[in-house]
Parts: structure tokens; sequence; C-alpha cells
């Protein structure tokens, strides 16, 4: 079972994937009506996350940032499942990225974080790219499920929250070269 936090436009298109290849997913969003759009492709809306979270094994998040992580997890845990894997797609910060690495597992789970250069087209089809850093065992473990919702999963190596760090380098890149093409054409 995986439990998918966050179904905003990304969120809404992995679960979709997901479903597509025959998983089972409980979906939570903070506008209900979006996890509850997800019913009629098979999904199972709740309305608070630590009912969404129960019995899943793999916790997938797609949220806005460090602080709305932060507060997903932090009402999600009691219902988690002990040993449950935490799957963070969510652009967050390095040092967000470390301290929940650090935090989850000194509470017995496994937070990996795993930033996407997707859009949500992307996410429907399982293409795109994924990044990945931190822990080999557990990356090695997870590799075959990360794997079958992107095209590419690219991993940094040991380093927790290099993914991370390559996420917000390449989110400055595609802003810099975006201005840059702007202000030609302009």
């Amino acid at each position: 079972m995986k439990t998918f936090l966050g179904t905003g436009l990304l969120g809404a298109g992995f679960v979709r994937a997901m479903i597509g290849k025959g998983e089972q997913v409980q979906v939570w969003n903070r506008t209900s009506s979006k996890a509850k759009e997800l019913e009629q492709y098979g999904a199972k809306a709740f309305e608070s996350i630590d009912e969404a979270v129960v019995n899943a094994d793999v916790v997938h998040l797609a949220l806005k940032d460090d602080a709305s992580v932060d507060e997903a997890l932090k009402q999600a845990e009691a219902g988690l499942k002990p040993g449950a894997i935490i799957a963070d797609h969510t652009t967050t910060s390095v040092e967000g990225a470390k301290k929940r690495t650090a935090e989850w597992q000194s509470k017995g789970f496994s937070y990996q974080h795993a930033p996407v250069f997707m859009g949500p087209q992307n996410a429907l089809e399982s293409t795109g790219f994924m990044l990945v850093s931190g822990n080999q065992d557990l990356i090695k473990k997870f590799e075959p499920q990360l794997s079958t919702m992107t095209g590419k999963l690219v991993n940094f190596g040991e380093e927790v929250g290099k993914a991370a760090a390559m996420k917000l380098t390449g989110n400055l890149f595609l802003v810099a070269f975006t201005a840059g093409i702007a202000d030609t054409l302009s």
C-alpha cells in the first residue's frame, strides 16, 4: 500500500500513474476536493493525514516547501506504519533534506528526498528526471519503485542533501535561461 500526500498537478499525475500500474494508493491533500477527484481513478481519499498513511509501506509527498513537508509529516507521524519509507518529491532546501533524513531515521523511518524535474504530464507518463542522494543501501532497495515513477533516476551519491542542491541549481539555471531568452526576444 502506498500513500501520496499532496495531490496537486504533479501529485495527481503520480497517483494516476501508480494506479495505472496496479498500485493501491491512499491520498490526502490540504484541499480535500483535489484528493477526492482521484477516487474516480481508484484512489482512496482521506480527510486527515494520519488516517491516510495507515498501513502504507511507502508515503510519497509532493508539497510546497520545507514548512509544508514538516507540518504534513508531523501530522502523519501517529499513523505511520513502523519502518515505513518516506519519499519526498518536494523541492526543498538542502538543510531541510538533511534535517528530515536524520530526524526520521532517529524515529525508525527511512526518509528519502527525491525531487523531480518534470511537469504534471511527465508524472502521469512516468517520464522526466528524479534525483536522489544519501544512504546508498536505502536507494538500492528503493530504486526499483522510484524508477517506475520516472524516465531517469539520477543518483548523486552518499551525500545527504546533494539531490536537493542539484534540484535548486537546476531551477536557478532554468529561471536564468528563461529570463535570458525573454530579454533577448524583447
